[in-house]
């Protein structure tokens, strides 16, 4: 029923011990260590934006306002796949080209008139297209280019800002 004064020693005695572990040497690294990574979590992502393993996401660092969408077809209808007339998003999830991979993440795609959060000018798109179709004679003599830009609407809802289209031949 009442505790006896080895057992009240004993108690002291484990406390003590538990708040010498906190200070010996390994401990104290370990706290650095944790201290300096949180740090350079803090620091690095807003001053350099892309450096592994501190680098800011991509979808937060430059948030779109107007995406293009574009779409291409042959002469019949057919859809033609958007990277072989350069119109692709070069790719969703890699870095802005300000950053300092400029390439995104080791992956060089080819070159388009689309790039993401843009607007490509009819001049950008003909001109890309007309190229594609002149370097790749398995294309169609012409194709079909449908620009519908989203972006902001009314009461902040998405919706269909443009729409424009294109016939461009080789």
């Amino acid at each position: 029923m009442f505790l006896s004064i080895e057992n009240q020693n004993h108690l002291e005695e484990n406390d003590r011990v538990a708040g010498e572990a906190g200070m010996q040497p390994g401990a104290r690294w370990e706290r650095w260590f944790v201290l300096s990574l949180a740090a350079l979590l803090l620091v690095v992502p807003p001053i350099v934006r892309e450096l592994y393993p501190f680098s800011l996401p991509s979808m937060f660092s430059r948030a779109i306002e107007r995406l293009a969408v574009y779409e291409a077809r042959d002469p019949r209808g057919a859809p033609v796949p958007l990277e072989r007339v350069r119109l692709h998003v070069p790719e969703w999830h890699d870095p802005p080209v300000r950053t300092l991979g400029r390439a995104g993440y080791g992956r060089r795609k080819p070159a388009s008139a689309h790039v993401l959060g843009e607007v490509a000018s009819p001049a950008e798109v003909q001109r890309a297209v007309r190229w594609a179709l002149r370097r790749d004679p398995s294309l169609p003599a012409s194709v079909t280019v449908t620009q519908t830009v989203l972006g902001r609407g009314e009461h902040g809802a998405v919706a269909v800002l443009s729409r424009a289209e294109w016939t461009i031949a080789r």
